[in-house]
């Protein structure tokens, strides 16, 4: 943030006399420029091509690729985080036991950040960044898999806390991670073990198991409203998706009615910023659900939902505008190969239009799980 100008003190009468005669002679001062506004990109990772793309998000809601996109890193990304300002990202690469972390430049080029790759002693397959952007848990598959935490540093390099690790129940060989939006807690879905681990996150990133969720087949990416009181969990082989309210404790109970059929295969839950939508990509059955979300956290389809996906796509993940009023669908697969986005309009009462614009190419190939970002 600029600072405003303070001018020296002691300046005498008659020069300040002189100062204002000569702006009053020159006319009326106009307000001050706006600062400009930080642009806004879409970040997707491709899980088999060794690549993030970067589109840049234009006023009108138009995507447009950045150039040098997409970017390197390792092979086998199923998951991406950002901080808060947008400015780094990381992605853990399942094919070389790694995590990279990368700068955000103001042109949407990624550059890696000296000190933040890391090796890890099995296959990462998410990670998540504390609220406060300082701690970075990273989930490592195997049987039991495990998570473990880095400490952020300013520069965005990663150092390991030094706090143990801890086994994630279950046969959790594909595990996502999600982290409260108070940052008290940390939850796991296990993809193969059909439950949700749960720790509650302690000073120096320590984590003390809480008791085990067991939920529906195949649960993936944990997703939040964000005022922590609800968490949904797709269940890719359950065809619904599965809603809890978070105690004070942290611990889960069903919200009435779960869980809720969305109409396909489910691949992940994002809620709007005010928490009163939630809107799911069914990968299998090519479409997205929408849903009212009620104060205790029951769902509801909202009218017209599923909503149809374009012909040819798999739908992976959705990204929401925080202007309320435009969605874009990532694919996991298409039939032209790579990934591409479609951009949908919410009308007032939550249901999606496609825009009829022309989808946009990522240039990775295979974007699977939560691997999307939409910078503010």
């Amino acid at each position: 943030m600029a600072r405003p100008f303070r001018g020296r003190r002691g300046a005498t009468t008659t020069l300040l006399t002189v100062l204002l005669c000569a702006l009053g002679a020159a006319g009326p001062v106009g307000p001050a420029s706006a600062a400009p506004a930080q642009p806004r990109f879409l970040i997707t990772a491709g899980t088999a091509s060794l690549g993030i793309s970067v589109l840049r998000v234009n006023d009108d809601a138009t995507l447009t690729p950045v150039p040098g996109s997409p970017f390197p890193t390792g092979f086998g990304v199923l998951s991406l985080v950002a901080s808060a300002d947008g400015r780094t990202v990381y992605v853990p690469h399942a094919g070389d036991f790694g995590v990279s972390g990368y700068r955000l430049a103001d042109n949407g080029t990624l550059t890696a950040i000296p000190g933040a790759t890391v090796t890890l002693g099995g296959p990462p397959t998410s990670a998540r960044l504390s609220p406060d952007g300082t701690t970075l848990f990273v989930v490592v598959g195997g049987f039991p898999g495990h998570v473990e935490s880095f400490t952020v540093a300013p520069s965005g390099a990663l150092a390991p806390t030094g706090v143990p690790q801890v086994a994630v129940d279950g046969v959790s060989a594909v595990g996502m991670a999600g982290v409260d939006p108070s940052g008290r807690f940390l939850r796991v879905a296990t993809y193969i073990g059909d439950t949700v681990s749960n720790f509650a996150i302690g000073p120096n990133a320590t984590l003390t198991p809480l008791p085990t969720e067991t939920v529906k087949f195949g649960p993936v990416a944990p997703g939040y409203t964000p005022d922590g009181r609800f968490l949904y969990v797709s269940n890719e082989f359950g065809f619904d998706v599965s809603g809890y309210a978070i105690g004070d404790d942290g611990t889960l109970v069903p919200t009435p009615g779960s869980p809720y059929p969305t109409g396909g295969v489910p691949h992940g839950a994002v809620a709007t910023t005010d928490g009163s939508r939630l809107y799911v990509p069914n990968a299998v059955g090519s479409s997205i659900a929408g849903f009212a979300v009620g104060r205790d956290g029951a769902l509801t389809p909202l009218p017209g939902s599923p909503y149809p996906a374009p012909a040819g796509t798999m739908p992976g993940q959705v990204a929401l505008d925080p202007d309320g009023r435009h969605l874009y669908l990532v694919d996991v697969l298409t039939a032209q190969i790579t990934t591409r986005v479609h951009t949908y309009d919410i009308g007032p009462d939550g249901a999606l239009a496609h825009t009829g614009r022309a989808p946009v190419d990522t240039g990775v190939f295979m974007s699977d799980g939560p691997v999307v970002v939409l910078t503010h």
